[in-house]
């Protein structure tokens, strides 16, 4: 008996440390909730994201360990993926951890902190 509590305590660790949620490219990206052609890494859950604003149309936060450092720089393969899928940075407009990313026409902005990151849909341009 002792040996099947053992056993399943420590099955039930691997499962949860095996599913916990971190930044890893390889497991790939899927499609943002307010924009379907921005992508977000696969494992990252969604929070209660940012009232929007007269800028702001739609807006998701996504929390995942590792996305972001202390300054809010997030992995590299992240925004090559981002670029991959056909967004074009607006490098000038970047302010700190903020990048802002178009595409047809559409303005996203990705807003990157330790471990949490926030996906804007604009309602203009950043400059306007």
């Amino acid at each position: 008996m002792k040996q099947l509590l053992a056993f399943l305590i420590v099955t039930g660790l691997l499962f949860v440390t095996g599913c916990s949620n971190v930044y890893d490219s390889a497991d790939g990206y899927r499609m943002a909730v307010i924009n379907q052609g921005f992508p977000v890494p696969k494992n990252a859950y969604e929070v209660k994201p940012e009232d929007c604003t007269t800028e702001i149309s739609k807006s998701a936060k996504y929390k995942l360990q590792g996305i972001g450092d202390q300054d809010g720089n997030p992995p590299a393969h992240y925004l090559n993926t981002i670029e991959e899928w056909g967004w074009t940075e607006l490098e000038d407009e970047r302010r700190g951890s903020i990048h802002f990313y178009e595409k047809n026409g559409k303005i996203m902005s990705l807003n990157i902190k330790q471990n949490v990151f926030d996906v804007f849909e604009m309602t203009s341009h950043p400059d306007s």
